[in-house]
């Protein structure tokens, strides 16, 4: 996911008492990070949502983020659905490009009984708030529907898979829909009718050059997306060769090695980078003994550990783990 969504997240976490710096820290983000132009990994968007959900006093903070998202901010993939012919187009847009701006949501278009059911699939879901990351990934894309519409919504529907939270009277505040619960899918409910209707932004040249560049968004994402992926399979706590990176992309070896030199990446530098971030974490938490975290990263003892960690931090573990303190 981009980084101006986590920044979205952020911003309505602070609203409600969370500390800005806190919230960074402890997902391994950077003011850097919080930007259109970065994909953020699986792991620390894991980080971040699991610290919304531990953190927050609001229950509701899915909505209030995804109504923050309009259609601007979802960039050169906004403009080209704005500029689409009909609100059909602008979600098969959406079907083809979503990944440049959230590779981990998985979006789906079906048509049954003269409706369009778009489906809108979180890449997780957090058992303490299983309402959380549905509400976020489906008010964003409703706000969006609801501005192409520009006030021709009768008919549309809003789905949830979750049932009724506590908090449902938040919901009238964010849909004008009807909203119902313990739904198959979470998504909308859209009549053919209003599918089909003429946008009123409808541009035929804009939606061409903006789709354009869609295009070449996605292919200059391809890079990140791998390096994403690889980030995220390493950060489950085990660190794997690349022999077994590799069988979980579903690619042979040599395959990976093509693909990482295509798109210029580091293997051994990214690997160190995240095992850098894990043991920070796990110093400064001051749950687990610098031995403990050198076996978990691969280090044959403690001593090799301690010099690897000099060498990518300027510091001790042990002044790592004090100044944490402070």
């Amino acid at each position: 996911m981009k980084g101006h969504y986590i920044a979205a997240l952020i911003d309505s976490l602070c609203e409600v008492g969370a500390d800005r710096e806190t919230l960074l820290e402890q997902s391994g983000l950077k003011e850097a990070d919080l930007n259109d132009k970065t994909l953020i990994d699986p792991a620390r968007l894991y980080a971040i949502t699991k610290l919304a959900a531990d953190q927050t006093s609001d229950p509701a903070v899915g909505l209030s983020t995804g109504q923050r998202l309009n259609i601007n901010s979802h960039g050169a993939l906004g403009y080209a659905a704005m500029a689409s012919e009909n609100l059909e187009h602008a979600l098969q847009l959406l079907l083809k490009y979503y990944r440049v701006q959230a590779p981990q949501a998985r979006f789906s278009w079906h048509h049954r009984n003269e409706h369009h059911h778009l489906i809108c699939d979180p890449s997780f879901v957090l058992p303490e708030m299983p309402w959380l990351t549905a509400e976020l990934l489906v008010a964003s894309i409703y706000t969006s529907v609801e501005f192409l519409l520009s006030g021709r919504s009768r008919g549309l529907e809003v789905w949830f898979r979750h049932e009724q939270p506590a908090h449902v009277g938040k919901y009238q505040g964010v849909f004008s829909a009807p909203v119902s619960f313990g739904q198959s899918f979470n998504g909308l409910v859209i009549p053919d009718r209003l599918a089909s209707l003429p946008l009123l932004s409808a541009d035929t040249l804009a939606s061409s050059i903006f789709e354009k560049r869609c295009a070449a968004i996605q292919q200059e994402t391809r890079q990140q997306d791998l390096a994403a992926r690889i980030r995220g399979l390493q950060s489950q706590g085990r660190f794997l060769s690349q022999a077994e990176v590799a069988r979980r992309l579903s690619m042979s070896v040599s395959t990976l090695h093509r693909r990482m030199d295509e798109e210029g990446i580091d293997y051994k530098q990214l690997v160190a980078e995240i095992k850098k971030e894990f043991a920070l974490e796990h110093l400064r938490d001051g749950v687990l003994s610098v031995e403990e975290i050198a076996q978990i990263l691969g280090f044959s003892d403690a001593s090799n550990f301690r010099r690897a960690f000099v060498a990518w931090t300027g510091m001790t573990p042990s002044e790592a783990r004090e100044e944490a303190k402070l």
